[in-house]
């Protein structure tokens, strides 16, 4: 809980900076907001049993929604059933003045696209995990990662 407080505060900071920071810093450089390359399941609940392989879901879309369903970024996943989001730190003020700890990883497109026997209402959801804060230059870069997918049959 304290480091998502730290966090929070330092996104903050950043965030506020940002117009200053515009004029100083280099081009590219800042804050990043970042989700891990992750899978997401054709599955309601990620997982169909042992020994069991899961199939992907491709060409889904997965919105990054903090606060009240507020999209903040939105990708599609790959044939492989994975994706990964980068935001900038203008992206990224307006998650934080949100909280990070308020984020959803969504999938919107229904279920049913990728298997027929699957719902075609309700979305995939996860919270999102903090992994690690990374300096690369002048940038400063947050990781985060889905904690797991599940069904939910409201939007």
């Amino acid at each position: 809980m304290a480091l998502k407080l730290v966090l929070f505060v330092y996104v903050m900071v950043a965030a506020l900076a940002l117009p200053i920071a515009k004029a100083t810093l280099p081009i590219g450089a800042g804050v990043v907001f970042q989700v891990q390359p992750s899978f997401v399941p054709c599955s309601i609940n990620g997982s169909l049993g042992a020994n069991v392989t899961i199939r992907p879901f491709p060409n889904a879309q997965v919105q990054l929604q903090c606060g009240a369903g507020n999209v903040v970024a939105t990708t599609t996943t790959n044939a492989a059933g994975v994706f990964s989001f980068s935001l900038d730190a203008i992206r990224l003020s307006i998650s934080a003045t949100l909280g990070l700890s308020a984020c959803d990883l969504v999938v919107i497109t229904p279920l049913s696209t990728c298997n027929s026997t699957l719902p075609a209402v309700g979305v995939l959801k996860s919270d999102i995990q903090f992994v690690a804060t990374n300096v690369v230059g002048a940038r400063i870069i947050f990781t985060f990662r889905p904690v797991g997918f599940r069904y939910s049959s409201s939007t």
